[in-house]
C-alpha cells in the first residue's frame, strides 16, 4: 500500500478515537457544542477512511461520500461546535445550526446524483487534484456545488480557527486557565492545517495534504485534551428504585 493509504488510515483512526472521546463526553454533559464537534469528527474520520480505500481502487459511492463528508460537511460542523460554545446570542446559533443541516442535506442530491467519469481516475494522483475531472456535472449544478463548498468551508474554518484564537487571547489577557489558552492555540493550528491542503500540495507532493489532515486531527485532539485537562466530568445520577 502507498504512503497515502497509511496516512489516511491513521487519520481515520485518530479522528475516530477523538470522536468517541467527544461524544462520550456529550453523553455525560449534554452540551450542544460537544455534539456538533462529535458529528464533525465522525465525518472527518469516515471521509479519511473513504480516502484510504480510494487509494487502491475507484468506487463511485465512496468517492461521492468522501467529497460530501470531507469537502462539504466536516468544517461547518466543527465550526458550529465553536459557535455553540462561544456565541452569546443563542438565536443566531440555532439559525446557523439549522442552516447547516439544510445545506448539508440539499448538497446530497447534488453530489450523490452527479454523474462520474470513472475512467478519469488515476491511482497515482491525489483525489484533491483530480476530483474535478471525475465529476461530470456542469452548469448550474456544478456552480451550486462549488459555492456550497466554499461557503460552508469558509464558515467552518473561520469559526473553528477564529474562535480558538479569540479564546486563547482572552485567557492570555486575563492570565487565567492557561491550559485552555494553550489548548486553544493547538486547536487553532489543528483547524488550519487541513484547510491549507492546496498550499501544502504546492510544497512538492500530494502527500503533504494527507499529512496536513493527519497532523490537523492529532493537534486538534491534543488541543482538546490540554484545554479540558483537570476539568471535572459530572457523573450521571444512578437511577433509584
Amino acid at each position: 500500500m502507498s504512503t497515502s493509504f497509511w496516512i489516511s488510515l491513521a487519520t481515520a483512526v485518530t479522528t475516530g478515537v477523538f470522536a468517541v472521546f467527544v461524544l462520550a463526553r456529550y453523553q455525560v454533559r449534554r452540551r450542544w457544542h460537544l455534539l456538533a464537534w462529535g458529528v464533525g469528527l465522525v465525518l472527518y474520520s469516515l471521509s479519511s477512511l473513504a480516502q484510504a480505500l480510494l487509494v487502491s481502487d475507484f468506487n463511485g459511492f465512496l468517492f461521492k461520500f468522501w467529497y460530501w463528508a470531507g469537502a462539504v460537511a466536516v468544517a461547518p460542523w466543527l465550526g458550529q461546535g465553536t459557535m455553540f460554545l462561544l456565541a452569546r446570542r443563542k438565536k443566531w446559533t440555532w439559525i446557523s445550526f439549522w442552516a447547516i443541516i439544510v445545506l448539508c442535506v440539499l448538497s446530497l442530491p447534488l453530489i450523490f446524483g452527479a454523474d462520474l467519469n470513472a475512467s478519469a481516475y488515476q491511482l497515482d494522483v491525489a483525489l484533491s487534484e483530480q476530483f474535478q475531472n471525475i465529476f461530470i456535472t456542469t452548469g448550474i449544478a456544478r456552480t451550486i456545488r462549488v459555492v456550497l463548498v466554499i461557503v460552508l468551508n469558509t464558515y467552518g474554518t473561520l469559526l473553528l480557527v477564529g474562535g480558538a484564537v479569540y479564546s486563547a487571547f482572552i485567557f492570555w489577557r486575563k492570565r487565567v486557565l492557561m491550559n485552555r489558552m494553550w489548548g486553544s492555540v493547538l486547536i487553532a493550528i489543528g483547524g488550519l492545517l487541513p484547510a491549507m491542503g492546496g498550499f501544502l500540495i504546492l510544497l512538492g507532493s500530494p502527500d503533504f495534504k494527507y499529512w496536513g489532515q493527519l497532523f490537523g486531527g492529532l493537534i486538534l485532539f491534543a488541543g482538546f485534551l490540554v484545554a479540558t485537562k483537570g476539568e471535572p466530568v459530572p457523573q450521571k445520577k444512578a437511577k433509584t428504585a
